[in-house]
């Protein structure tokens, strides 16, 4: 199945086709090391230019975030979950986010167990694109958790995310 791909690079903004491998597009990213896009058109930071091209292989490891597009998965699979209001910084991006946590497990502390790409849900990305700041919103949004700069967390849940600075959330 073919699906909408929205990413975001430390230089550009990429927009294109991809072919979904999986059931879920968090799993298929998560499972592949390099990602085959078609049609694709990169979108400077610096200047807005934009680039076509008709295939693009991409390091997953390149990519901040990318907007979940495509299926949502198994509705029988789902579990009940808590939401946590976080805040990451991914190199030229910030995003504002909920991260969903099984009910008994502490926030940042349920990423450890995740591939590199967590979704968080009811998100907005903030970057600069040509000198104006643009701010955009995505039902789901998937962060690169190795590539954030720090996280704004509850106080009780930011010694859990290991390698990245904390910033304790305001009281």
């Amino acid at each position: 199945m073919q699906i909408r791909f929205a990413g975001y690079a430390v230089d550009c903004r990429i927009s294109a086709t991809l072919e979904l491998t999986m059931q879920r597009l968090t799993d298929a990213l998560n499972a592949e090391e390099t990602i085959v896009l078609q049609d694709a058109v990169l979108e400077s930071l610096d200047d807005g230019r934009r680039v076509a091209m008709a295939r693009v292989e991409l390091e997953r490891a390149a990519l901040y975030a990318v907007e979940a597009t495509g299926p949502a998965g198994d509705r029988h699979l789902r579990v009940r979950t808590v939401r946590h209001r976080i805040n990451v910084q991914l190199g030229p991006y910030g995003v504002l986010g909920e991260l969903h946590t099984g009910q008994e497990v502490e926030p940042l502390r349920s990423l450890l167990g995740r591939g590199p790409l967590v979704p968080l849900t009811n998100a907005t990305i903030a970057y600069v694109s040509g000198g104006q700041l643009q701010m955009h919103d995505a039902g789901t949004l998937l962060v690169n958790s190795a590539l954030a700069d720090w996280v704004m967390a509850p106080d009780d849940a930011a010694r859990f995310f290991a390698g990245v600075r904390t910033i304790p959330s305001p009281a």
